[in-house]
Parts: C-alpha cells; structure tokens; sequence
C-alpha cells in the first residue's frame, strides 16, 4: 500500500511541475491582444515599442490579464482629476510642467506612467530649469533648449555616463591652446552624439566656417559665428550664435561644467524615471522547479523507505 501512495505522490508532484511550467509559458491570445489594443487606442506596434523599452515582450505574461495589469490604469477624466488633487495641480499646471519637458498629457496612456512623471518632474524642477536656463545663456532659445534636454534623454546611458566621466577628467585640466580647446568641444559633440555647422552669414548666402580658419590667431575677434546642432538623422535640433569667447579657456571650462552637469542630470531622469515602471514579468516557474523537484525527490526516499520496510 506504502508503495503504491509514494508513486502516486510522485505523478502528482510531476504532474504539477509539467502544469506549472505550461502557465508560466501561456501568453495573450492574439485576439484578446487585438481587442485590448482598440480599448486603450494603441497599435500594435506601439505594443511592442512600449514593451520593447522594457526589454519584455508579450510571452513575459501569463496572459492578458496579467498584461492588462503590469501596463497600468488607462487614464480617464476622473482617475486624472483625481491625481491633479493629489498633487494640487490643475490641468492648465499639468500642461506647463509636462511642457517644459517637451510632453504632454495625452502623450500618456497609462495613469501610472503619468504619476511617475509628474511627481519626478515636480521633485527636479529646479535641476531642469538650471539646465534649460544654462542652455538659453548660451543662445539657444527655451523650445530648442527642451529639444537639446530630450535628445539627451534618449541617448544610451551607459555610454553617456562613461563619456562624462572621461571630460570630466579633461575639464578639470585647463586647456592652455585653441587646438586643446577644439578638441574638447570635439570630444562634447561626440558624447551628446550631435554634429555642428558653423557659418557666418552675409547678404547672400551662408559662408562656412572651416576648423583651419577658426585655429589661426585672432581670426574670430569681432566676428560673430552662427552655430547650428543636429542630431544624427540630420534633424536641427537648435540654432545660436558665438563669438570668440568660444576659444577662451575660461569659458569653455565653465560651460564644459554645466554640459557634464546636463548630461549627468539627463542620465538620472533616464534611469529613475523611465525605468520606474519596468514591468513584473517574473515567473515562479524557476522557484516552482526547484521545490517541485526537492519534493520528488523526497517522494523518492520516502518510496524507498516503504520498499525497505516492507521487507522488514
């Protein structure tokens, strides 16, 4: 009778082991993927961008339900009211402190998301406007100074953080020559991954501005240089103007500063706010494993012991 108990025992252990692993594997069906999808007015690809962000994809789920809830609380009117008194915020407020990001509300779908924004954007508002207010002293107007803030934001963080931690290195150390000096701002347009065009304008068309002309001495004094930045698919992200303080070693040790400052608060943002809302797609399949297979292996001994005991 022993014997036959310890068998049964250990098919029903196998048996929910198999099971196990059979609802770690399950997914959303594709259909109830496809109705979800018109609920909350995403495609499918915006599906797959979003999770794609998170480093998941749809076979991270149990199934729709599980989607449903690691994605969040679609926003509706009252749920967003009820945030803004949360915060004691009106939506006109909302708007302007999305804005100075560069967002808005309806780039939202989730309330979750939106919370996290919001009560980051709140907590570093003055970070962000030192950011921005250093970016307009340098010429550039407030809009593209949000532009140059969102580029930062979406560049990869590990190889930002060890760019700015390399000029820093280099800011410290006073560039004593206009070769030095180039070479820094080089070495900026690289990290921020962003490429200039200098020109000088006149009545006609636009002259460019080579490096040669810039290295000969006293050739920018009395000059004014228009500086464009564009990122690498070659949209212009922000226009300004310099002059020959550029080369003077002063000025490029200060804003050299401020754009590490920049840099290391875009990093931050990156990496506390963006990934808040990473999903929890854990499985206890593993966990369930491991016990599974200490029990059967318990069943096993325990069906030996019958066996001798039997015979006994």
């Amino acid at each position: 009778m022993k014997r036959y108990v310890a068998m049964i025992s250990m098919l029903v252990l196998f048996i929910s082991i198999m099971g196990t692993a059979g609802t770690a594997l399950a997914a959303p069906t594709e259909n109830e993927v496809d109705d979800y999808l018109k609920e909350i007015g995403w495609t499918r690809h915006d599906l797959d961008t979003y999770l794609k962000f998170y480093e998941v994809s749809l076979d991270d789920f149990r199934d729709i339900e599980h989607l449903q809830a690691e994605l969040g609380t679609p926003i509706n009117k009252e749920n967003l009211h009820g945030m803004l008194d949360s915060y004691d915020l009106t939506e006109e407020e909302l708007e302007i402190l999305l804005s100075r990001f560069g967002e808005k509300v309806q780039d939202y779908t989730f309330l979750e998301d939106l919370e996290i924004a919001v009560d980051f954007y709140m907590t570093h508002e003055e970070e962000v406007a030192r950011a921005e207010d250093f970016l307009v002293s340098v010429g550039f107007q407030a809009e593209e100074a949000r532009l140059i803030f969102q580029h930062i934001l979406g560049l990869p963080n590990e190889d930002l953080q060890a760019e700015l931690v390399r000029l820093e290195q280099k800011v410290a150390e006073e560039p004593n020559s206009v070769e030095k000096i180039f070479s820094l701002w080089s070495d900026f347009m690289n990290a921020f991954d962003v490429t200039a065009n200098l020109h000088m304008e006149n009545r006609e068309n636009k002259e460019a501005v080579t490096q040669e002309q810039l290295l000969q001495p006293g050739w920018l004094e009395g000059k004014t240089v228009h500086l464009e930045l564009f990122n690498q698919e070659g949209e212009l992200l922000a226009t300004a103007q310099m002059n020959d303080q550029i080369i003077s070693p002063a000025y490029v040790q200060q804003t050299g500063k401020e754009l590490i400052h920049l840099g290391q608060l875009g990093v931050r943002l990156s990496d506390e706010l963006y990934h808040n809302r990473m999903p929890d797609t854990a499985s206890p399949y593993g966990l369930g494993m491991v016990l599974g297979l200490l029990l059967v292996g318990v069943a096993g001994m325990l069906y030996r012991r019958s066996q001798v005991v039997g015979r006994g």
